[in-house]
């Protein structure tokens, strides 16, 4: 009884082993997707902060606090000294600028802090993600330590 169950399990493992090739399913491919349309980009996405000087002021405000310093030197050793902290600005939303700091490479950007700066009295707070609050930048470095 044991060798005709063997013989059975050797001729099923055998039977398994089909090298034949693979042939073609005679029905056509057809893809159920149509074809995607060329359309052009909506205005909306673009944005461009087209006052440079206020661009200027708000970065150099910015660049003036321990930890932005600290994440520009952290960078600009990562990149092998080719790049330093980068700034994203977006006034859209009210009467703040939101800006973005973080590092800008080829694949992504990679935010690291979330400013909103007032721009008549550059008064700066932070986004902090933990608390999910906007707190002003010495109740953010007081967290830090």
């Amino acid at each position: 009884m044991r060798i005709l169950l063997a013989a059975f399990l050797l001729f099923s493992f055998a039977a398994c082993n089909n090298n034949e090739p693979v042939k073609e399913d005679p029905v056509a491919k057809v893809d159920s997707i149509p074809a995607k349309t060329e359309t052009k980009p909506e205005q909306s996405y673009i944005h461009k902060f087209t006052d440079t000087a206020l661009e200027k002021k708000v970065t150099a405000v910015l660049l003036k606090f321990p930890f932005v310093q600290k994440s520009n030197k952290y960078i600009d050793s990562m990149s092998n000294h080719k790049h330093g902290i980068s700034f994203m600005l977006d006034n859209t939303k009210g009467e703040n600028v939101s800006v973005l700091a973080g590092y800008n490479s080829d694949e992504r950007f990679e935010t690291y802090y979330h400013f909103y700066v007032d721009p008549k009295t550059m008064a700066v707070t932070i986004y902090d993600p933990l608390t999910n609050k906007t707190l002003p930048v010495k109740d953010y470095i007081k967290t830090l330590k």
